[in-house]
């Protein structure tokens, strides 16, 4: 800012000159009564926040422009999941977070004593209680601060919560996540964790560039295994488009840092996503280049979408003593400039 904050004071009557906060429910069909918090930053950037789905974003637009796919169900209110085999996806609605977990990530299946651990487990379809919304300052620099918990707990099962954290800073177009996940039972409990990325049109299109350090790149499947070559690269759409899955041993730096980046050069517009490696061990790139289903998820990790499950020998998602937690971070970066 060319002005202190003090300064800029004199020259406005409400803070929402400088950065705007919508509250406000939605109505009609599956999305009636949904609560939904609107930033916009002051700078390029506006998002939409679901504070019922898990303070997930809904949306993103970057100088204007979409940057994340919206799938065809649209917004839809937790009443509505159903944990039965892959019904996930009648209210997945992609966005550019949907969270998953925390008892479960990956294909359903069915625990010993009936409960059904539907597709990528519940939590993103959790709504948050005590909801904050703050404005504040960094310094100089105005910010809003969005703040959630949501509840996975069950009776003879699992009591984990997950509190997240949005905050975004005047004219700087980047969002900071954080969420904490917390152990409330006396045993020690495994929970399993990603966030589902999700990029689309006009961002992805033919050409856009996918930019990673992949040390290692595995194929899910064999009809992936197929087009492995091609895991870089952007196509048109096309119809069937049966989805593509690579998992990636991603590059960290010395402290431990993971990033990748997504840009559009024709457009000159990307996301920069920078989190802690070592806290999420696994990456996954879902490729879905489908008409009407044109979607990229770039998915940090803290367990194997695919290796063994909660009380399976093998499992290597992390385990929280009793009132232990553990503190994830990830910065998205919005940007018009490809990084070298």
């Amino acid at each position: 800012m060319s002005k202190t904050y003090e300064e800029i004071r004199e020259y406005i009557g409400d803070p929402d000159q400088l950065m705007t906060l919508r509250d406000g429910t939605l109505r009609g069909g599956f999305q009636e009564g949904v609560r939904f918090l609107e930033v916009t930053n002051g700078g390029n950037l506006s998002v939409t926040v679901l504070p019922d789905r898990c303070m997930d974003i809904y949306q993103v637009r970057y100088k204007g422009k979409n940057m994340n796919y919206l799938a065809p169900c649209g917004i839809v209110a937790p009443e509505y999941y159903d944990a039965q085999g892959a019904r996930w996806l009648r209210s997945f609605f992609v966005g550019m977070l949907t969270t998953l977990g925390l008892a479960h990530v990956g294909v359903p299946r069915v625990l010993e004593d009936g409960e059904e651990l539907g597709l990528h487990g519940r939590i993103g379809n959790t709504p948050a209680e005590n909801v904050s919304v703050q404005r504040g300052l960094h310094g100089e620099t105005p910010t809003i601060c969005l703040e959630g918990t949501m509840r996975e707990a069950r009776l003879f099962g699992e009591n984990l919560s997950l509190h997240r954290k949005l905050e975004f800073e005047y004219e700087s177009d980047s969002i900071l996540l954080t969420d904490t996940i917390t152990n409330h039972g006396f045993g020690d409990q495994t929970f399993m964790y990603a966030l589902h990325l999700n990029y689309g049109y006009p961002l992805l299109e033919e050409g856009t560039k996918l930019i990673f350090d992949s040390l290692e790149m595995t194929p899910r499947e064999a009809h992936a295994a197929k087009y492995a070559d091609t895991w870089q690269q952007i196509e048109a759409p096309g119809y069937p488009y049966p989805e593509r899955c690579y998992f990636h041993k991603i590059k960290k730096d010395a402290q431990g840092m993971a990033q990748y980046t997504i840009f559009n050069e024709k457009r000159k517009i990307g996301v920069n996503v920078q989190y802690n490696g070592n806290d999420f061990p696994h990456f996954c790139e879902w490729k879905m280049l489908g008409k009407g289903e044109y979607a990229l998820g770039l998915e940090p990790l803290n367990t194997s979408l695919d290796g063994p499950k909660t009380g399976e020998e093998g499992c290597d998602a992390p385990v929280l003593k009793p009132g232990e937690s553990k503190t994830y971070t990830a910065r998205l970066n919005f940007i018009d400039q490809c990084p070298e």
